[in-house]
């Protein structure tokens, strides 16, 4: 891990865009000592411009041939490249050759390997960091929070593991807009998300063998007879379910009757999209082709319809 002294040697080198802000990876595998808890290293990297790097992974729980003794093994595989993504920085996979889970891998990224980034680094929330002074020093947990800014608009992140202690979590706490919020593992049950509709996070299933993660969106209104309401959910098998690299704007028409969020992909590229729609009161599964001659597209969302041209 890079001491502060490296870090701030940096801002003088205009080079250096990437810190590791963990420790060695091997004593993970090796010895059970977490070293993916990067919630409050990273905000020292984010403060002075530079992206933390998690170090390397194994994107499967054991690989044949490692170096090391026999009892190696990853825990987690998905929490390791789910805190590498969210991390803003590189994301390395560790894996020797023939023994990666490529569809764990492509999770971070688009199909040419571009990464998915939120706008800033999953870092710890004040909450957490407040309660060492109130629990003698002793962190109750690791529960970070990001985002992706788009237009102005704030889709939220939160993560927790680890947890010692339950949580309730709302989105002032994350300088987070209200909307609706689901889980990565089911994004077809959703619930509000505003101040007097929080997060409950528990310590019995976000615990140290096991991880949540929630995203949250705002809620938008048409200008129509009923004031049709929807949200953007993002696409549905990727960590960052909303990047400036796969939809760099987003905007409603003159009348408000219309959004259309620009989407971009490779050729060959399907881009499963999640939108909310109160007129048909269900999730609606949507898919935006790319081909060689078609790399931007267009997702519609209007009162009445929605589609990817």
């Amino acid at each position: 891990m890079n001491l502060p002294r490296h870090a701030l040697q940096a801002l003088e080198i205009d080079r250096v865009t990437q810190a590791r802000v963990s420790d060695d990876y091997y004593i993970h595998i090796n010895r059970q000592i977490p070293q993916w808890n990067i919630g409050v290293s990273s905000m020292l990297a984010n403060a002075i411009g530079i992206a933390p790097f998690k170090d390397v992974f194994w994107s499967n729980q054991y690989q044949p041939g490692a170096p090391y003794k026999t009892t190696a093994h990853e825990v987690l595989p998905d929490r390791e490249i789910l805190i590498s993504t969210l991390s803003t920085g590189p994301v390395a996979f560790g894996n020797g050759i023939n023994y990666g889970d490529k569809e764990r891998i492509m999770r971070c990224c688009r199909q040419d390997g571009l990464i998915l980034k939120p706008t800033k680094p999953l870092t710890m929330i004040d909450l957490a960091i407040s309660d060492w002074a109130l629990h003698h020093g002793v962190i109750q947990g690791e529960l970070y929070s990001t985002k992706t800014i788009i237009n102005n608009e704030i889709f939220s992140f939160i993560f927790a593991s680890s947890m010692k202690r339950n949580y309730s979590i709302v989105p002032s706490m994350i300088r987070s807009s209200n909307g609706i919020l689901w889980s990565f593992d089911n994004p077809y049950k959703i619930n509000y998300f505003d101040e007097n509709h929080s997060l409950e996070i528990s310590n019995k299933i976000c615990n140290l063998t096991s991880f949540c993660l929630w995203y949250s969106s705002p809620i938008w209104s048409f200008n129509d007879s009923v004031s049709s309401k929807y949200s953007f959910m993002g696409e549905i098998n990727k960590w960052t379910f909303i990047s400036q690299q796969r939809f760099p704007s987003l905007y409603t028409n003159a009348d408000n009757t219309q959004m259309t969020i620009v989407v971009q992909g490779v050729a060959n590229e399907i881009v499963e999209v999640l939108v909310y729609h109160s007129k048909f009161q269900s999730i609606i599964h949507v898919n935006c082709h790319f081909y060689i001659d078609h790399l931007i597209a267009q997702l519609i969302i209007n009162s009445t319809n929605v589609i990817c041209l």
